[in-house]
């Protein structure tokens, strides 16, 4: 623009002279009327015009070319560049990744080895090392990462990221993932700090409402799932009744379209691909390690770590270096139902009502906009419980149904056995929460009929990763699985253990208990309800007695757990 407006005074003029005074004449005028303190040469501007001269209908002739000026590429012979290469792929594209001062010694030293075979009318010139660094940088990114950190780290890096799909209505498409909360919860009755839970979270695309979530001190599982989505779900309405503190309704309830998750183990169980499509839910996977699919719950996570872990009490922050003088394990003063209080005030209260950028409103406000487009889609409670329960194919005999050494029995499966067969294959439907009674699915009308166990005063309440420690510790004491008494008695040493656990001084043991306790964010857990078996007049089979002096004291051997 500069040099147009020198260009335009002088085809301005009536004739165009290139003598110098008329030329210095005009330079001045100019420089004057745009401010230039530095005005062309008369011989500048002749040039100028000349080439626009030459070129009417192309301005882009006046653009200054600086990036012509200079010479271009690098200056090294043939030799040389042929050693650095070698050198570099040697030593610099490594996954040891040392650093351009070593090619520059060991170009150095290639250097001096060839030289002392060459005469000295030929000799090498070693280049500088700001020619080495001006290489090396010039050689393609993706190579240098791909070969010193790796496909994986090459592959983040470079990832090319479009727009994520977008929903256009309630639950179209639906996201889960797991986290290990960045926060430290302390035990009820002993007030030790137990260690980070894990929360499973899921939101919904469209509005960008928490739909549900699930807490608990157990690694992720197909349990952490199902009970996830089951509080998705569902209405409610619960959160008045146990919080009367939170100011707004928390609305979200219904079966989406699309559920997107990542690899883990759990989300290729059998049960859930068996669930989703019982409840006609379409599942779709991740390409592994790419959470940039599924960015909508990543960054409601961080949202969850950075807006409501860090500012709670005996937060652990996701950063070490941010713990500088701050001691969790001693500032850790939540208790699991105080943490989970303000999940449901943070997430009702604070994320629901606060603006959203990516959806120009709040997500409260985005989820009753689309209420008035579709009405989700809505399931009755009692098959809702029965789809995200987990199964086990099961023979039903005359002693009833065994399961994870339980036995299972009533008088409709007499009535099923006198039906259909005396071995009958069929499908059993358990909450790993509640050992206590079972659903077994007619296999003509595929109903439920509830089945409760044999051993009601053992069996009821009873959470499968407490059987499953029960069951070990008997069979390393050769007792039998189906003793009344016996699991009776390891069930209370149970109880006394996880107890000492739970004041154990190492944080280790203090997580297995809260695990072995199964402490949770369920609302089972936080608002027990009186268990109640179904009515009926049909008596169980007795069991043998054992005399309590045959049975020897049981212990449980807690170094396992994990397992």
């Amino acid at each position: 623009m500069r040099r147009r407006a020198y260009v335009d005074a002088l085809c301005a003029q009536a004739s165009v002279s290139y003598t110098t005074s008329r030329l210095e004449v005009i330079i001045q005028r100019v420089a004057q009327t745009i401010g230039d303190s530095r005005p062309p040469s008369a011989s500048s501007l002749y040039r100028w015009h000349r080439a626009l001269v030459k070129n009417p209908d192309d301005l882009r002739v006046l653009i200054p070319r600086f990036d012509a000026r200079g010479g271009h590429g690098h200056r090294m012979s043939d030799e040389i560049l042929a050693l650095l290469d070698d050198v570099i792929s040697r030593l610099y594209l490594t996954l040891q990744r040392r650093p351009m001062t070593s090619v520059m010694e060991a170009l150095r030293i290639r250097v001096a080895q060839e030289n002392a075979t060459r005469p000295s009318n030929r000799q090498l010139t070693l280049p500088s090392y700001a020619t080495i660094k001006r290489y090396i940088r010039s050689l393609p990114k993706y190579d240098v990462d791909l070969a010193r950190y790796g496909r994986e780290y090459a592959r983040k890096k470079y990832r090319h990221s479009s727009i994520s799909p977008l929903a256009t209505y309630l639950l179209e498409r639906v996201e889960i993932d797991h986290t290990p909360l960045n926060l430290f919860v302390i035990d009820e009755e002993t007030f030790l700090a137990l260690g980070r839970p894990y929360v499973t979270w899921m939101i919904d695309c469209y509005s960008r409402m928490i739909l549900g979530f699930y807490i608990s001190f157990a690694p992720p599982s197909i349990d952490a799932v199902f009970r996830c989505m089951k509080h998705g779900f569902e209405n409610k309405s619960y959160a008045r009744e146990h919080y009367p503190d939170i100011n707004h309704d928390w609305p979200c309830y219904g079966i989406p379209k699309l559920v997107v998750v990542d690899n883990g183990l759990e989300f290729h169980s059998k049960d859930l691909l068996r669930a989703t499509f019982e409840l006609k839910i379409d599942y779709q996977f991740c390409p592994p390690r790419t959470p940039w699919f599924k960015p909508i719950v990543e960054r409601s996570l961080r949202s969850l770590a950075e807006q409501f872990a860090h500012l709670m009490p005996g937060t652990s922050f996701a950063n070490w270096f941010d713990r500088y003088g701050y001691d969790p394990l001693k500032e850790g003063v939540v208790t699991m139902p105080e943490l989970v209080h303000a999940l449901h005030v943070w997430i009702i209260d604070v994320y629901a009502q606060t603006y959203h950028r990516g959806i120009k409103q709040t997500p409260y406000a985005a989820w009753k906009k689309g209420e008035e487009l579709c009405t989700p889609r809505k399931i009755a409670t009692e098959r809702l419980t029965l789809a995200l329960s987990q199964q086990a194919d099961r023979v039903l005999g005359h002693a009833g149904i065994e399961l994870h050494g339980l036995r299972y029995n009533n008088e409709d499966m007499l009535v099923l056995r006198k039906q259909l067969g005396h071995r009958l294959k069929i499908q059993v439907r358990f909450d790993p929460e509640d050992l206590g009674l079972v659903n077994v699915l007619h296999p003509l009308t595929k109903e439920p009929i509830p089945v409760p166990c044999l051993t009601p005063e053992y069996a009821n309440g009873l959470r499968l990763y407490q059987h499953q420690l029960i069951q070990k510790a008997i069979r390393r004491e050769g007792l039998r699985v189906t003793d009344p008494l016996a699991l009776a008695k390891a069930k209370q040493h149970m109880q006394d253990i996880v107890g000492n656990l739970l004041r154990s001084n190492k944080l280790n043991d203090r997580k297995k208990g809260a695990k072995a306790k199964g402490s949770n964010s369920s609302p089972k857990t936080l608002h027990p309800r009186p268990y109640t078996l179904p009515e009926t007049n049909w008596d169980a089979p007795s069991m043998p007695d054992i005399p309590p002096a045959e049975l020897a004291v049981i212990t449980l051997d807690w170094e396992d757990c994990h397992e």
